[in-house]
């Protein structure tokens, strides 16, 4: 999206940084009150046009699909049987999906194979949200189950590809989830873009400020 919509009881703050011009990476912010939304996030396997190009295609079936009465897992099914028709065979794509209620202070979601977002409550514990299913366009028939998590003031939810948990230092070591959580944890109590922008000079002072793959990274603050 051109811009990522503000809404009530929250704070959303997202960077996305492919490797090359384009990338396989997408993310997108749908409202549908204004406390009601649905966030989603994907990554292509591989890089460049050909990825940039099937990730529209996901893009627009999500926009197709998405809606308040549509649930995550429904929707992962039904995005899922219409890519299975028109990706290749070496192709797949992960894909989170969900619902964010923050009156009701609920996250309904929806994991396809996506590395697993982490929900940083304001005592520093975590929950991970991994309930779903395998990546989209695989298998035809694939099913999904939801998950729901409740989110309260002074969480944050952190949704990110894996171009940032597997960013490499000069000795080709890899910044891992561990170091993206510890420095969530540090700065939790920071707004949206204050935590995005630390977590992402983590990565940085972790790698010389160098990315060898696409990179997407989403943070929400429940105010």
């Amino acid at each position: 999206p051109s811009s990522i919509p503000q809404l009530d009881g929250c704070e959303i703050s997202i960077q996305w940084r492919p490797a090359s011009g384009v990338g396989g990476d997408c993310y997108d912010v749908i409202p549908f009150t204004s406390s009601r939304f649905a966030l989603c996030i994907a990554d292509v396997v591989g890089k460049g046009i050909p990825a940039a190009l099937l990730m529209s295609n996901l893009q627009a079936a999500v926009r197709a699909f998405a809606g308040d009465a549509v649930e995550p897992a429904d929707l992962c099914c039904q995005v899922n049987r219409i890519l299975c028709g028109r990706i290749a065979e070496d192709r797949f794509i992960s894909f989170f999906y969900c619902h964010i209620d923050t009156a009701l202070g609920v996250v309904a979601y929806a994991n396809a194979g996506h590395y697993l977002p982490l929900l940083v409550k304001q005592d520093g514990s975590l929950e991970r949200l991994g309930a779903g299913g395998p990546v989209l366009g695989v298998f035809a028939d694939a099913t999904y189950t939801q998950g729901l998590a409740q989110i309260a003031t002074g969480d944050r939810l952190i949704l990110y590809t894996d171009g940032v948990t597997e960013a490499r230092n000069l000795a080709g070591e890899e910044f891992g989830e561990e170091r993206l959580l510890a420095a969530a944890v540090a700065s939790r109590a920071c707004s949206a873009p204050a935590l995005e922008a630390r977590l992402w000079q983590s990565v940085a002072d972790f790698t010389g400020d160098t990315l060898q793959d696409d990179a997407t990274l989403i943070v929400v603050a429940v105010e």
